[in-house]
């Protein structure tokens, strides 16, 4: 999955930790996580868009018809952003709930997830299906990954925009 990672160079010039420490305390904890929170969602804003363009361009057979189950994937792409009591967070993600009850696992299996990044250790990689819903008659599937490759870059965005976010609390420190 994604991450963004936060360094920080401490050094003795400039301002003293204990200075900058007792500024950053007076500061509403909940102004500072609001202020992460929108710079990461608007870090993450074009992620989804990704995301929905790679499910579309999921390859369909030239002589075979579809039934539009790639754009329900693509209809399912959520971006989320939120804090909790010490974080803020940006993500985006497959809201199965938006599919029907039938396909909740169809974004599972199409991107072909393995049992290591599954809670409950299912093996989404290979599966089957009847053809157009004819239960006499079923057919193997590959998987065609669709989600990572369009979101992984996202923690290589989430660094700027932290880093924006930090200068943009500074501001607000430094009056």
């Amino acid at each position: 999955m994604a991450r963004a990672e936060i360094k920080v160079g401490l050094s003795s010039r400039g301002a003293s930790l204990t200075a900058i420490s007792r500024d950053f305390r007076r500061m509403d904890g909940r102004q500072v996580k609001d202020i992460f929170r929108r710079h990461l969602a608007d870090a993450a804003r074009p992620f989804p868009a990704r995301v929905r363009a790679s499910v579309l361009a999921i390859p369909v057979k030239p002589e075979g018809k579809h039934t539009g189950l790639r754009a329900r994937i693509a209809a399912c792409v959520t971006l989320s952003s939120g804090t909790d009591a010490k974080s803020a967070y940006v993500s985006v993600w497959i809201n199965p709930f938006k599919m029907l009850p039938d396909y909740v696992t169809l974004p599972l299996y199409m991107e072909g997830v393995t049992s290591e990044r599954t809670r409950y250790r299912h093996d989404y990689s290979r599966w089957r299906h009847p053809v157009y819903g004819n239960r006499e008659v079923w057919r193997s599937q590959p998987s065609r990954p669709y989600f990572y490759q369009a979101a992984s870059p996202l923690g290589r965005a989430a660094g700027p925009a932290l880093e924006a976010a930090l200068e943009d609390i500074t501001r607000q420190l430094n009056g």
